[in-house]
């Protein structure tokens, strides 16, 4: 038995060294976003609950039949085929999901398929470590249309609202819906959560589905209301109490309402059961 544990402690600890070796501009590339990057910051958590997933595994893959597959090989070249590209092209995301495939062929040529499937989740689920590439150009598309709807809503209240764009003006106040107010953080980081979220339910992979991708309106419509709430305050109290005392108080308020959402859709499939992973 400690054998065992020491050969897969030794396995381990190779992976980590082929992958820092082959990876480290990569990886300097990762740390850089999560550290400066408002997008990713909750990056650096994504490895770490990938670990903690195949951690809470150790008893199943115990039992699971392991018998290296010549199969691994080829995914591994396909890897590194993608990490070529990345670095040939400077594409930094291609290079990041080279990683997932490369990992994910090594653990097949090493354990065979079975342990291999076992780990989907907790190999797939590091792809939300990884910046997009067109995350600007999303949230840029993103903040017309959430100005708008914010605007349409105050107007329904009876309050005179004009939108120019992104520019929304009130009767004493002007704002501009910025990236950062697009709602694509929320997003990024409400589909990081609804996949972890979906993986824990207990159910069928069309009600996991649902629950996934439902956490895309639900950040939209969150951040929507969350505009429409700056400028109702801004309307009854000026400006400056909007944006000095409720804009950054409301980004987590509004992102607990679209959890909130997010945890009802699940309720909405059954009893809420999640699977043990303690």
């Amino acid at each position: 038995m400690e054998d065992a544990r020491l050969k897969t402690l030794a396995i381990i600890a190779a992976i980590i060294g082929l992958i820092v070796a082959l990876y480290h501009n990569t990886l300097l590339w990762l740390f850089n976003a999560w550290w400066y990057d408002p997008y990713y910051s909750h990056g650096v958590l994504v490895p770490l609950i990938s670990g903690y997933l195949v951690w809470s595994k150790r008893r199943e893959l115990s039992e699971l039949r392991k018998e290296s597959s010549g199969l691994g090989i080829p995914v591994i070249v396909v890897g590194l085929i993608v990490h070529g590209v990345g670095l040939f092209r400077t594409f930094r995301f291609a290079s990041a999901v080279s990683i997932i495939i490369v990992l994910a062929g090594i653990i097949l040529f090493i354990y065979g398929s079975e342990v291999t499937k076992s780990l989907l989740f907790p190999i797939g689920f590091l792809i939300f470590m990884a910046p997009i590439p067109f995350a600007p150009v999303v949230g840029a598309s993103l903040q017309a249309p959430s100005a708008g709807f914010a605007s349409s809503i105050v107007n329904a209240l009876g309050i005179g609202v004009t939108t120019i764009g992104a520019e929304i003006h009130l009767a004493n106040s002007t704002f501009e819906v910025g990236a950062p107010c697009s709602g694509l953080r929320s997003i990024i980081s409400l589909l990081t959560l609804a996949a972890l979220y979906s993986y824990l339910l207990e159910g069928s992979i069309y009600m996991k589905a649902t629950v996934f991708l439902s956490s895309l309106p639900l950040a939209i419509a969150a951040n929507i209301l969350r505009i429409t709430s700056i400028l109702l305050i801004a309307n009854s109290y000026g400006a400056e109490v909007a944006m000095k005392f409720f804009h950054d108080f409301s980004s987590l308020l509004l992102f607990t309402v679209a959890l909130a959402g997010l945890l009802l859709v699940g309720r909405c499939f059954g009893s809420l059961r999640f699977k043990r992973i303690f």
